[in-house]
């Protein structure tokens, strides 16, 4: 395979920006990465918002979400709300403090894209997203069949 393919599929200099893009947000509001990730899906996520959901991206393992998310409720960026039809079902919902923080974290981000998108046509970006979303569903199956192997 390719180098420079591998390189971007492994994602390791796309999260080096992104943790330089983060890093002054991280200090000014003492947040760590999985912080800032956790709000950012539960920004975008709508209804979507439980640990279970959060733990469905493959992203972080229960341990970090259920820190994080304590975390984040003694800042008083989130707090959690029990579902009426489910009691043991808890819904994360974002305080208006996260607010300010979020509009910051969408500025970063639309920065990073600008920047790794530069000279990208509108044609090759729907190529690309399309692409991505195929790669990201055969991980997405490959990750359940060996769950389920293994489970």
């Amino acid at each position: 395979m390719d180098w420079m393919l591998e390189g971007l599929l492994q994602g390791t200099q796309l999260q080096k920006l992104y943790n330089q893009k983060i890093e002054a947000l991280r200090r000014e509001y003492s947040l760590r990465k999985v912080d800032i990730d956790i709000l950012y899906f539960l920004y975008k996520s709508g209804e979507h918002n439980t640990s279970k959901d959060i733990g469905d991206l493959n992203l972080f393992s229960k341990g970090y979400i259920s820190q994080s998310v304590s975390r984040l409720e003694e800042q008083q960026i989130i707090y959690a709300i029990k579902d009426e039809e489910d009691r043991r079902c808890m819904h994360i919902m974002l305080t208006d403090r996260a607010e300010g923080i979020l509009e910051e974290i969408t500025a970063l981000r639309k920065q990073m894209y600008d920047i790794i998108l530069k000279g990208v046509t509108q044609e090759e970006r729907d190529v690309l997203f399309r692409v991505s979303r195929k790669v990201n569903q055969n991980i997405r199956s490959a990750l359940e069949s060996q769950t389920r192997r293994n489970g």
